[in-house]
């Protein structure tokens, strides 16, 4: 039991030291964060950088 509570730790330190800064980023600048998911290598779908670009035309920064 004691090894089985040891892993899922591990594995919950792992996906927050991944996912968290990501999300404290998001929450900062999100501009920026959407700049480097449009213009990087990421698993971001088609649909997802189309909707994105969608909503940038549709609100224009002034």
């Amino acid at each position: 039991m004691r090894g089985l509570f040891k892993a899922i730790l591990l594995t919950s330190l792992i996906v927050g030291a991944i996912i968290l800064p990501a999300y404290i980023w998001k929450s900062i600048d999100p501009e920026s964060y959407e700049n480097f998911l449009l213009h990087s290598v990421s698993p971001m779908s088609q649909q997802s950088r189309n909707s994105i670009l969608r909503q940038r035309n549709l609100n224009p920064v002034p």
